[in-house]
């Protein structure tokens, strides 16, 4: 495995060789229940728009349920994994689940891949051209090639994983995924196949690389802990969140030497959390910042330090600066906010 500079995986950090949008700081969300694409101004806050990612089918309008979101390297394309909203449009049961590319300058929808049936797709990470999506029901990941536009090959995991969230290692090499259904942790050779699994003590909801493909994290829910794997020597980790945490769900690396990972709680009729810890790559929290109930997702602008999370309680995505640890806006988006990325004049984040 190659190691990456910390510069590419800030946000906007793309080779120089790359064609980007042209954008400042936007960030966009995947507001879940709404079925839609909230963009903002990732300074100031103000939402900028709402896409409306439904489509007409069978004589009716079908909405989806839209729970991530990731924009392309070059920050052209926003992409979002979609399922048909149950009790929706006659036939829904028989629409496909898409990923769904929205134009990032004109918020127009400029791409619907089917992806096929009964998956109940979940997260999306993208390299190059091509996209890497978890499908929960169907324990497989699907690798979409976004030129085509078509599956072009799928990585089975073990009965019963139910893949979540997923990341890649700075090379590309290997793509880390989070398993919920059956709690553990899951590296794919992205060019073999090759699948290692290793076994958490609970749900795994979300996986994170650190910039210098040294380490890899996954949270573990039921613990209220936090995995670590050496990508180097596969030797497993954990460390304990503070007493009182709700439940960890996504998390995101602010560095090669830290992460932050939003405390969401709410599975099982759990309460929710209201914080956002910074844990040390080593395992020890050093900050913990409150927000609004129920953070679910958190993406990090590594060159300014300020990071952005959705809540789900309050339907908001909040910018926080990771070191004041002031929340510096917060703005309504809609109902269940989920995935959150982000995109400047330099590309997205991977």
């Amino acid at each position: 495995m190659c190691a990456c500079s910390l510069a590419l995986w800030a946000c906007g950090g793309q080779p120089e060789n790359e064609v980007v949008s042209g954008r400042t700081n936007s960030v966009f969300a995947a507001v879940e229940r709404d079925g839609t694409l909230a963009e903002l101004d990732g300074s100031t806050g103000a939402l900028i728009r709402t896409v409306d990612l439904s489509e007409l089918a069978h004589d009716a309008r079908m909405k989806f349920d839209v729970e991530d979101v990731q924009a392309a390297p070059d920050g052209r394309t926003v992409w979002l994994t979609a399922k048909p909203k149950s009790g929706g449009a006659a036939g829904a049961a028989q629409m496909p689940e898409e990923l769904v590319g929205v134009d990032a300058s004109t918020g127009k929808v400029s791409h619907r891949i089917d992806l096929g049936t009964g998956l109940n797709v979940a997260h999306v990470v993208i390299r190059g051209s091509l996209a890497y999506v978890t499908a929960y029901g169907a324990d497989l990941v699907l690798v979409v090639d976004l030129v085509t536009e078509r599956v072009i090959r799928s990585f089975a995991l073990p009965s019963g994983t139910g893949p979540e969230g997923a990341r890649l290692t700075p090379d590309g090499v290997t793509l880390v995924v989070a398993g919920m259904g059956d709690g553990s942790m899951h590296t794919i050779h992205t060019g073999t196949g090759f699948v290692e699994s290793h076994a958490l003590p609970g749900r795994a909801m979300q996986s994170a690389v650190l910039p210098d493909g040294s380490a890899a994290f996954a949270t573990v829910y039921d613990t209220r802990q936090v995995a670590r794997l050496d990508l180097f020597d596969g030797t497993l980790s954990l460390f304990e969140l503070p007493a009182g945490a709700a439940g960890p769900v996504q998390l995101y690396p602010a560095s090669s030497t830290s992460l932050w990972i939003a405390d969401q709680g709410m599975l099982d009729g759990d309460a929710a959390g209201n914080t956002l810890y910074r844990m040390s790559a080593a395992g020890s929290v050093d900050r913990t910042i409150v927000v609004s109930p129920a953070p679910h997702g958190v993406v990090v602008n590594s060159e300014t330090g300020e990071l952005w999370t959705t809540t789900l309680a309050e339907g908001t995505v909040e910018a926080v600066d990771g070191e004041s640890g002031e929340v510096l806006w917060t703005t309504r988006v809609g109902d269940g906010p989920s995935g959150i990325t982000c995109v400047n004049a330099g590309g997205a984040m991977p």
